[in-house]
């Protein structure tokens, strides 16, 4: 390439990414409800990975990262396209490019799972850019006023004549920019389309809660989907890293402020959740009295020991031990339930002094297939959901419904409205991310009015019989057919 078309190449090279930095920074600033970096920084993989996720976990770090990330990359930008301090902000440029490479890097220093695209063997999107930031350190470009600042602003008047054109076709509702400067991640079912959050609210514990709480299993891997083993790997994987951040977005963004899930979730979540200045309520299922402490410690609202404690002390029928775990989880001091699957678990807790401050069961219906069938699934946990509805009234603890789905075999909906019919104070529900809006949507909307019935159709008038002619008429005609004759 000649010595006078070089600079004119670089001075393109700038632009052009120049371009891509500053519509990627003015995304991130223009998205609803505010952009973070938590969900990159707590998906991090490769040889860094640990440190990143404790970043993730630092509230002010989080704070200070998503500033650093959106309005760094508007400050480069706008030195790219104008050539002003060019060189100086495409060291920075790479500075970010070098952390965003970092984080979530390609194989084989990583899995290649992760919401990032673009990504491949050793050399991705970020590495990439960043040589090209190299070379625009490195290499002669155009010098001058006329050179620089001219071709800048026509650059810039260009790209704000197509941000404007994006913001009025209100194109920052349907993408979510939540990593670097090169990713998007595409919402499954836009916020913009939920009707309204979910209103109705339960105390449970001595706490108000959403009545629609989002379950845990599906974090944990627990999918319950009879035969097909590989799915609770899958879930695992699925719900976690961007998909988690997201999932605790829309729970919020719907009115959905309570999780019921294991303990080891309990950071992440409310990390996602204090990215967006939101507040979760994390109920968190406990195995012993260490882990009650550790949630404690961690900004739980409330412990319960989880349901393979319970259940199997029950059909044990060792009493000493269930009370030795619950005199444990309360001495975290924090409301503390005890949730079961089985109703004689419940039972045998009562019978031997143990009364929690509220309870999580399993119920749900019968109205799928498998639970008709003559040999019972490892989908049905509620077998008599009339004799649990029954019991579960005559207790004054509040209860919570889990297991709700039938391991999926149900609608969240139905299931949702079947767990408040049957005197539940609140559901906690399995929800996958793009399900959340459609199913408040669904739980919100207005019951549809019966059909109106129909007036009865309006009687034919009789037929009047001919009037009876009167007896002067009768002769008069008599008269005339004399003379005729």
């Amino acid at each position: 390439m000649g010595s006078k078309t070089l600079p004119v190449f670089m001075a393109a090279l700038r632009i052009a990414i120049g371009w891509h930095f500053l519509y990627e920074g003015l995304w991130k600033v223009m998205q609803k409800g505010g952009w973070s970096c938590a969900s990159y920084l707590d998906a991090a993989q490769g040889p860094l990975a640990g440190l990143f996720k404790w970043m993730a976990a630092q509230g002010w770090l989080v704070t200070m990262g998503n500033y650093a990330v959106m309005w760094g990359l508007v400050a480069i930008g706008l030195s790219l396209i104008t050539g002003v301090l060019s060189r100086v902000a495409a060291l920075f440029g790479m500075a970010l490019m070098a952390m965003f490479y970092c984080c979530q890097p390609p194989e084989p220093f990583a899995e290649a799972i992760s919401g990032a695209d673009g990504r491949f063997f050793v050399v991705e999107r970020n590495f990439i850019e960043a040589v090209g930031l190299l070379l625009i350190v490195v290499l002669p470009c155009w010098r001058g006023f006329v050179r620089t600042l001219v071709p800048g602003v026509a650059a810039l008047a260009a790209f704000g004549g197509c941000f404007w054109q994006q913001y009025k076709a209100d194109a920052f509702k349907k993408v979510e920019a939540v990593t670097s400067a090169t990713v998007k991640v595409h919402e499954f079912t836009a916020l913009a389309a939920l009707k309204q959050p979910i209103s109705e609210k339960a105390n449970v514990g001595g706490i108000e809660i959403s009545r629609l709480a989002l379950g845990g299993d599906l974090f944990a891997g627990r999918a319950h989907a009879r035969d097909l083993i590989w799915t609770d790997d899958f879930m695992r994987r699925y719900n976690s890293g961007v998909t988690l951040g997201r999932t605790i977005r829309y729970c919020l963004h719907c009115g959905i402020d309570t999780v019921f899930a294991d303990c080891q979730f309990l950071a992440p979540m409310l990390a996602e959740a204090r990215a967006v200045k939101g507040e979760l309520k994390f109920f968190a299922g406990c195995m012993d009295g260490k882990e009650a402490a550790a949630a404690a410690s961690g900004g739980a609202k409330a412990v319960y020991l989880r349901n393979e404690a319970t259940d199997a002390a029950a059909k044990k029928g060792d009493a000493a031990k269930l009370k030795e775990l619950f005199a444990a989880l309360k001495a975290a001091g924090l409301p503390a339930g005890v949730a079961a699957e089985d109703l004689e678990t419940v039972k045998f807790c009562v019978a031997n002094g143990v009364v929690p401050d509220f309870w999580i069961i399993a119920f749900h219906s019968l109205e799928y297939p498998a639970a008709r069938m003559e040999q019972r699934c490892n989908n049905i946990w509620c077998t008599d959901p009339d004799v649990v509805s029954a019991y579960m009234k005559t207790r004054n603890e509040p209860w919570v419904a889990m297991r709700c789905l039938a391991g999926g075999a149900l609608d969240p909906v139905a299931a949702y409205k079947f767990a408040k019919d049957g005197g539940a104070t609140a559901a906690s529900i399995d929800l996958l991310d793009y399900r959340i809006v459609e199913t408040v949507n669904g739980i919100m909307a207005p019951p549809k009015k019966a059909p109106a019935a129909k007036a009865p159709a309006a009687k034919a008038p009789e037929a009047k019989a001919p009037a009876a002619k009167a007896p002067e008429a009768k002769a008069d005609a008599d008269k005339g057919k004399e003379k005729v004759k």
